[in-house]
């Protein structure tokens, strides 16, 4: 897998947070922690991101529904 070179600034606590990780032998890098929340965070908020989409896709049908049935209410 090729691999760009980006520059990121973090605060000292978040830095202090990484490297107690690498420490603790959760990973071997910085890169290697930044790359793991990254592609966790992308999968998460893809997870809800599809999530409301699937609810709007089922508000829209109801609202088509209630829109079809409408004529036969007035009845």
């Amino acid at each position: 897998m090729e691999n760009d070179r980006i520059t990121i600034r973090l605060p000292q606590i978040d830095l202090r947070q990484i490297d107690l990780l690498i420490r603790l032998g959760e990973f071997s890098t910085r890169s290697e922690v930044i790359r793991h929340a990254v592609k966790e965070y992308i999968e998460n908020h893809t997870t809800r991101i599809l999530a409301k989409a699937d609810k709007i896709k089922k508000i829209q049908e109801l609202e088509a529904a209630a829109a079809a049935i409408e004529p036969y209410m007035k009845k």
